[in-house]
């Protein structure tokens, strides 16, 4: 495996040596759960051209990984496990696989580099379609071709199959009109020698680029000069710079809407948040304004590719089938759940009728658009979309008469208001079946309470993550979830890392729980991770025997307390006077108490110990580090746990039994091997590397030379 330690960048102060070769073609991608699909994208790449595949994968569950390890294996690609989450890279997965590539002399040394998804393929309009077309037709001395998106639709197609996405896709946005400024992004093809480092569009140029010494050459997708416009920064062509004549980049973001639905249960590589695709990013993204064949004539080229690597490959083909099965399995499960938990959505997703008139909508709309007065062919935003207001029922009728005639205004000359988008919980409230809560502000604090008719009330807190993040359109800790359990909710949140220590919050949960608001419902589970965790241990006397979820808990900050606690230097500095100063203390008004840590991690090991009564369990989480319930998730096991201690079906044993699933994850075995190697005895992890080679887990084995090269040299 290449040294990822290595950089060729040069010294940025010296005139760069530029490359006017073309021999070393690389794509940078990184993909999660792409088993079915990256045969295909692999196959059209290689075959216009692309030589080099540096592939990074995080958190598979359907074969991907082990897919990636057979054509590393074979030489056909390059494969990076990238699940796991060092100090020193972005806890983004897919800028983590960006800032390592970056790094690399495997691409560094590439002639050009293409940074795309595995859901894009670079469509070549030029010559014979290929990249050797493509370079004859760009300018001398081209640095870079910002490739315009096309994002392409589900074209109506509903259900998963083994047709190949270039031949069963076929509707796109149009090419005059911009449905939304993200569908004007690029994809750039790029000469690395000038760049500082990798983006999801564009690379980012050295300062000491663009000058006489080391001039730049960034053209748009006709081979026009933009460079004025994207040195520095842009990611989206403005619209009268728009090209597709050499080249673009079919995106296919829906493909079928049985494959939506599993996007939207599993996230995407660069994010493990699948809340934020949902049907308004349906909505947006599923274009199907017009039909686009231009892939048609890959289609049998590369069928054959592919059958060819398979060949080449031994067990490739079965590896395959078996991930479409464990797909497929998952959609029909993801589908049974959509038809029970949301018709509304199913309905949308999966009704035949829907699906067309949505489709024939579009397309009415885009041949209106087109028979307007003053058309130039120039590429114009899409106007936005004019839907007549719902006439209000007749009852309300005259009351909404009144209501207009009492508006405090001067009339139209009052400047509009700003719109924003509404939070999910507010949604609930007046547009879902709840319609029951309330939404308390402070300063740097904030309560939401969603009534949704059940005997179970959730009280989530934010984490340390979420604070500082004031928008008004997020989401308390666990909305989504909870949400989807039909459980009463009432979120916390934390505009700012004060450890919920803001008074005026506390005193209005404290009348509250006098009023009898904890006491109306039968059972009351706190959760919360780390400043969260303090926070639903503290609280706890405000719902007396209720249930207490904490992962990596802080006790306190109060320094008298925990004088040995070193980390959050801005909690430290919250007012820890006053009452739920210690949740050590608050615990014991808890009927029960799940502490849940990694006890190899000191510091949260000495929280932990602070808890003490009958009530406490403690539920060890070796290898996860401080962030347990990220681990959880990773694992695919935080919802069972939260599920099963809010129906008080949580028990040790089955806690550790759900635990061991999570024991083959990269995550884990990444943490067994850091505390082998600092063990007092490393020369372990030779054994441990023959463990990971029977449990295949070979990338992460070939990864201990690098990690410890001194301890595996002296153990062999």
């Amino acid at each position: 495996m290449t040294d990822e330690r290595k950089n060729v960048t040069g010294d940025e102060n010296t005139a760069q040596i530029r490359r006017s070769g073309d021999r070393i073609r690389t794509i940078v991608c990184t993909v999660k759960n792409e088993a079915p699909f990256f045969l295909e994208w692999l196959a059209y790449h290689r075959l216009v051209g692309f030589n080099r595949f540096v592939i990074f994968s995080n958190d598979c569950t359907d074969g991907t990984h082990e897919i990636l390890q057979a054509l590393d294996a074979a030489g056909l690609i390059n494969h990076f496990d990238n699940t796991e989450v060092p100090e020193d890279l972005p806890p983004d997965p897919q800028m983590r696989a960006y800032t390592r590539a970056n790094a690399m002399d495997l691409v560094r040394e590439s002639d050009w580099i293409l940074v795309i998804d595995g859901d894009e393929f670079l469509e070549i309009h030029t010559g014979e379609a290929t990249l050797e077309s493509l370079f004859a037709a760009l300018p001398d001395r081209t640095d870079a071709i910002g490739v315009q998106w096309r994002v392409f639709g589900s074209g109506g197609i509903v259900d998963f199959d083994d047709t190949l996405q270039i031949d069963a896709f076929r509707f796109a946005a149009p090419k005059d009109f911009a449905c939304s400024p993200n569908h004007l992004a690029i994809k750039t093809l790029f000469r690395p020698d000038l760049v500082q480092r990798f983006g999801i569009h564009r690379p980012v140029y050295k300062g000491t680029s663009g000058n006489d010494r080391n001039p730049v050459l960034f053209v748009n997708g006709g081979g026009t000069d933009v460079t004025k416009d994207f040195l520095r920064g842009r990611w989206c062509m403005p619209p009268q710079l728009v090209s597709y004549d050499l080249a673009q980049v079919n995106h296919y973001m829906i493909r079928s809407h049985e494959v939506f639905l599993m996007k939207r249960w599993r996230g995407t590589a660069n994010s493990s948040n699948a809340e934020r695709i949902n049907l308004d990013y349906f909505d947006k993204y599923n274009s199907n304004f017009e039909r686009d064949d231009g892939m048609a004539p890959w289609v049998q080229p590369v069928q054959a590719e592919i059958a060819r690597l398979e060949a080449q490959v031994s067990g490739l083909s079965q590896m395959v089938r078996t991930a479409r099965k464990v797909y497929s399995d998952q959609i029909a499960q993801l589908t049974q759940r959509l038809r029970t938990e949301a018709p509304e959505d199913y309905r949308r997703l999966f009704d035949p009728q829907i699906v067309q008139a949505e489709i024939q909508a579009q397309q009415d709309r885009l041949a209106a658009l087109r028979k307007k007065p003053g058309q130039t062919g120039q590429l114009r935003m899409m106007p936005p979309e004019r839907k007549a207001p719902a006439p209000p029922p007749p009852r309300m009728a005259e009351r909404a008469k009144n209501a207009d005639e009492e508006a405090l205004t001067d009339g139209p000359e009052d400047q509009a208001i700003s719109v924003q988008a509404a939070p999910s919980w507010l949604v609930d409230l007046r547009a879902g079946p709840s319609h029951r809560g309330f939404f308390q502000s402070f300063d740097q604090t904030g309560l939401h309470f969603v009534d949704r008719g059940s005997r179970d009330l959730v009280i989530s807190f934010d984490n340390l993550s979420a604070a500082n993040i004031d928008q008004v359109d997020r989401e308390s800790w666990g909305y989504g979830f909870i949400r989807k359990n039909g459980w009463s909710h009432l979120g916390v949140f934390a505009y700012a890392p004060n450890w919920f220590r803001e008074r005026a919050m506390l005193e209005h949960l404290q009348r509250l729980a006098k009023d009898g608001f904890f006491r109306d419902f039968d059972r009351v589970t706190m959760i919360g991770t780390s400043m969260g965790a303090y926070a639903a241990t503290a609280l706890a006397p405000l719902a007396p025997g209720c249930t207490v979820v904490a992962f990596s808990p802080q006790s306190t900050l109060k320094k008298k307390l925990v004088p040995w606690e070193k980390r959050f230097a801005a909690g430290r500095k919250a007012d820890w006077t006053g009452p739920f100063h210690d949740g050590a203390e608050g615990a014991k008004a808890a009927g029960k108490v799940w502490l849940i840590y990694d006890p190899a991690m000191e510091a949260d090991l000495q929280h932990a110990n602070r808890f003490e009564g009958e009530n406490i369990r403690h539920l060890r989480a070796r290898y996860a580090d401080h962030k347990t319930a990220l681990f959880l998730r990773r694992a695919d096991m935080l919802s069972t746990v939260v599920r099963e201690a809010v129906e008080d079906k949580l028990t040790e044993a089955g806690f550790y039994r759900h635990y061991r699933q999570g024991r083959n994850i990269p995550w884990y075995l990444n943490g067994v091997a850091l505390r082998i190697a600092g063990s007092r005895h490393p020369e372990r992890l030779r054994r441990f590397e023959a463990y990971l080679k029977t449990a295949n887990r070979p990338q992460i084995a070939r990864s201990l030379h690098l990690r410890f090269p001194e301890i595996m040299s002296s153990a062999s």
